[in-house]
């Protein structure tokens, strides 16, 4: 399943190379932010299941009745780096339960990275301001959020059978961590 890179609005911003790196970086984000800054904190803000919404059926286009879905903020200290959000349909979810169920305990990135029933299969970045729903998924738990974001959303392939995602709203205070 390939999601639609058709989209609504055009985001026309300048970025630095700084953070072109952490938007084109291909491993772990939260390893680089330890490797950077000595230590990282994830909050989970939200974990459960609950029925696809327009903008997961209209982007990534999933069907299912219900996806699991996990929202969380990687931050260093007091300053928030990026919000995540994790998108498991429950045909992928019903592959193997047990599985996706170390999420209950365990970060994203260790199901992901190092794992060989998983492979990104797609990713795209994209930049998102007010005019972008995926703007308001940070902004609903950080109020403050203003100016342009930077999106990266991937495709992961679990056991050629099933299709997940990971969405990354990086924050402009990654852009200063070099």
């Amino acid at each position: 399943m390939f999601f639609n890179k058709q989209p609504l609005f055009f985001v026309e911003t300048p970025h630095s190379e700084c953070f072109k790196a952490w938007a084109e970086h291909q491993h772990s984000l939260t390893d680089k932010l330890v490797q950077l800054k000595g230590s990282s904190q994830l909050e989970v803000l939200f974990q459960n299941w609950i029925k696809p919404n327009w903008w997961d059926t209209y982007f990534l286009q999933i069907n299912d009745e219900l996806i699991y879905q996990r929202e969380i903020i990687m931050r260093h200290k007091d300053t928030e780096y990026w919000y995540a959000r994790t998108i498991i349909p429950e045909t992928c979810y019903e592959v193997a339960p047990t599985f996706f169920d170390r999420l209950n305990s365990e970060s994203i990135k260790n199901l992901i990275f190092g794992e060989s029933q998983v492979r990104c299969s797609n990713r795209i970045c994209y930049p998102v301001d007010e005019q972008c729903l995926e703007f308001y998924w940070a902004k609903k738990y950080l109020p403050d959020t203003k100016g342009t974001l930077w999106c990266r959303l991937a495709e992961y392939q679990f056991q050629h059978k099933a299709s997940f995602y990971l969405i990354e709203l990086l924050l402009p205070e990654l852009g200063t961590v070099a």
